[in-house]
């Protein structure tokens, strides 16, 4: 198979991410939220793609 620079960084990036977070789902996505945050003050919008709708991640199911 051929070596792609792009998927190689990638890769990278997600296995240091993961390391940072002690391999803990639950501290990487409060990471990515804080960065996600972080982005929106500064003005950073985050849009869906063209015919998706955005999701919302809940941790628990919504009380009746």
């Amino acid at each position: 198979m051929e070596s792609n620079p792009i998927l190689a960084e990638i890769r990278r990036t997600r296995d240091e991410l993961a390391r940072q977070s002690g391999y803990d789902v639950r501290k990487f996505m409060d990471f990515i939220r804080a960065r996600e945050r972080d982005a929106a003050a500064r003005g950073v919008q985050f849009v869906a793609p063209p015919g998706q709708e955005s999701s919302i991640v809940r941790e628990e199911p919504p009380k009746p």
